[in-house]
């Protein structure tokens, strides 16, 4: 692996789509990179990166971390992969980054073959694909999001067991004829009724009932109204 001698050295990130990160690399698994950026462990799927560069300045001062990340490898780094980080945080308080702008706070309550089930007590069930997730940080133990005790989390979160599919595209066939939300509505056309799904393409209807077809290969997140 290129990355494989930047253990405790300060880099920058870009990400694809022009996010940028700035920490101390903590441990490198085949797929994954955590660093630390002087508040949280980051997990970050190797995929999305962009670009890596040293920090040699360290403007941002950033320390060792004094506490240990939540997730490590066992014996060797081939067992830290995001398969592996998103079983082990299931039931976790996590925050997760998908979408351009907007990072997400709930628990991961399922991970199939290629997504995986997100309870938000703002958007409730929603449905992500992994190849979409940009990072991920485990809250401390006990910290809930928004300032929520645990019972009003567990309240606002209303956390179910849809009945699920291991496949996204075949667990959003599911939701023929219904009202959803697609990539936290990024785009009006993201908006409406699932009429039809054919192969990677799905047909949306808006609120006037005109259809946009569009290529669930670009789908990251889906949720229900």
């Amino acid at each position: 692996m290129a990355f494989q001698n930047l253990n405790k050295e300060i880099t920058v990130i870009e990400l694809l789509g022009g996010k940028v990160l700035n920490g101390s690399v903590i441990e490198l698994g085949s797929d994954l990179i955590v660093i630390y950026d002087g508040l949280n462990f980051v997990y970050i799927p190797i995929d999305h990166i962009k670009s890596l560069e040293l920090d040699a300045d360290n403007e941002n001062n950033i320390q060792q971390p004094s506490e240990r990340p939540s997730f490590i490898s066992n014996v060797s780094n081939k067992d830290l992969t995001l398969t592996n980080i998103l079983t082990r945080a299931k039931g976790m308080h996590v925050e997760i980054f998908v979408t351009i702008n907007k990072s997400l706070h709930g628990v991961i309550t399922s991970v199939l073959d290629d997504y995986f089930v997100f309870e938000s007590p703002i958007y409730k069930t929603m449905f992500i694909s992994t190849q979409h997730l940009k990072w991920l940080i485990p809250y401390i133990k006990d910290q809930f999001p928004y300032g929520l005790s645990e019972n009003e989390f567990l309240s606002l979160s209303k956390i179910k067991n849809p009945s699920l599919i291991n496949n996204f595209i075949s667990q959003i066939d599911q939701l023929k004829n219904q009202l959803v939300v697609l990539n936290l509505g990024e785009e009006s056309s993201h908006i409406g009724r699932i009429k039809n799904i054919n192969g990677q393409i799905i047909e949306i209807q808006n609120g006037k009932s005109r259809s946009t077809y569009l290529n669930l290969n670009h789908i990251k997140i889906v949720h229900q109204v």
